[in-house]
């Protein structure tokens, strides 16, 4: 399983802000961001239906949408990553082709 070669002394919290080659991601630092204050604010939500307080279904839409904006933030990053080392590869290729 992937799980068993996990290690936990390898993992750094500002890493989940880099991209692929290691430089600071403006869209993962804002993804990773508004991700954490979706989870906070879908607790407060769960919080609020049990206490019984009015419009909870209606906070809970925006939140949703929050959160959909953090994972789309997330994916840009990833997207990014990929295609700019695609294109680093491919320059490099070409090079030695001449």
């Amino acid at each position: 399983m992937a799980m068993s070669n996990y290690e936990k002394s390898k993992f750094r919290f500002s890493e989940t802000f880099n991209n692929s080659d290691g430089k600071t991601s403006g869209s993962g630092f804002i993804g990773v961001i508004t991700g954490l204050t979706t989870v906070l604010a879908v607790l407060l939500i769960l919080a609020g239906w049990w206490v019984g307080k009015e419009n909870v279904l209606e906070m809970f839409d925006n939140v949703l949408q929050l959160g959909l904006l953090s994972a789309a933030l997330l994916g840009v990053r990833k997207l990014t990553g990929v295609l700019t080392n695609n294109r680093k590869t491919t320059s490099i290729e070409g090079e030695s082709e001449k």
